[in-house]
């Protein structure tokens, strides 16, 4: 009986031993986390080189968290943005936070992808340590969600509104959002009344085309932050039925309010509009019609900037948002 226990153990000791050699063990796997407070993500389908930069981010940002707020709050106060939290990276962000010179945005749009998941976890330590303060005397006990797809211009359009430039301004946190996940919508929402704050919700609307052609490409060729054209579509598309759901769930909370811009009628002239604007533009486009629209704008642009015309992009650039796209 001895010996036959013996042998057993001597067999599993063998199986484990294998199993830790296996890719699944001695290699990063795909998804899961890292460790530490923070809870990163690991991002899916990056290569070998874009992980080594997600997990130097993460490991920054784990090791030094409050180093990384200071140096965040320093730059761009009560503005909470996981585009910023990106500029942190040295790698995504060689020449330091906002440069412009020519390797820094080409290091954007190369490790934006490598970048996100740490960015949008710290984002979130951000919110989770600014809603345990009081308000400043000069501030109102207010969170202020700022929404709509990417590209759509939400700071130059609530800018040309004077009431609720003010409300910005006179708000506790900002938090620059798409508003295309209800899950995090709702989670982000539930924080803020947790900790005995008002919500209010500007959400900003711009035709996906106008906003890719006019906002995410020109920013895109100045900064150099890029993103998929499928992550951009689906953030036009997500962020109208969003709002739609988080207006009906909290209809009747005198807490939460909502506003909406159209920002769809040209340079400088944003409106204020209504939910019924929303419910129309939730139904502008199918999936497939938008996808079509964008990749042949997107084409367009990259001819324009191969002939040096006005609004053309470079092909760093028109590779970092055709992704995958067909």
């Amino acid at each position: 009986m001895k010996k036959k226990s013996t042998s057993l153990l001597r067999s599993l000791t063998l199986v484990v031993f294998a199993l830790c050699l296996s890719p699944a063990f001695s290699s990063a796997p795909e998804g899961g986390l890292y460790p530490g407070k923070l809870a990163i993500q690991k991002a899916k389908d990056l290569s070998p080189e874009a992980r080594e930069v997600e997990a130097r981010f993460a490991k920054y940002l784990e090791e030094h968290t409050d180093e990384a707020v200071a140096r965040y709050k320093t730059k761009y106060g009560k503005e909470i943005n996981t585009d910023n939290v990106r500029e942190l990276s040295k790698d995504y962000a060689p020449g330091g936070m906002e440069a412009e010179e020519a390797q820094t945005k080409a290091a954007r749009a190369r490790w934006s992808s490598a970048v996100h998941e740490p960015s949008s976890a710290f984002a979130k330590e951000i919110y989770r340590r600014d809603l345990k303060k009081p308000a400043a005397g000069n501030e109102r006990n207010l969170v202020i969600f700022t929404g709509g797809g990417a590209g759509a211009g939400k700071t130059t359009s609530i800018q040309g509104v004077p009431g609720l430039q003010r409300a910005v301004e006179a708000a506790q946190i900002v938090y620059d959002t798409t508003l295309s996940s209800l899950r995090s919508s709702l989670e982000r929402i539930s924080l803020a009344l947790e900790a005995g704050k008002l919500v209010s919700i500007v959400f900003v609307y711009r035709d996906p085309i106008d906003a890719l052609v006019g906002g995410a490409l020109p920013r895109a060729e100045r900064m150099g932050r890029t993103l998929p054209l499928d992550v951009f579509m689906e953030t036009h598309l997500g962020s109208p039925p969003v709002l739609l759901k988080v207006a009906e769930l909290y209809r009747s909370d005198t807490r939460v309010e909502i506003a909406v811009i159209d920002n769809s009628r040209g340079r400088g002239k944003a409106a204020v509009a209504d939910l019924a604007f929303v419910e129309k533009a939730a139904k502008r486009y199918t999936k497939e019609d938008l996808r079509g629209k964008l990749v042949r704008a997107l084409e367009d642009a990259y001819e324009k900037g191969k002939r040096g015309e006005k609004n053309g992009i470079s092909e760093t650039v028109y590779r970092a948002f055709k992704g995958n796209a067909p």
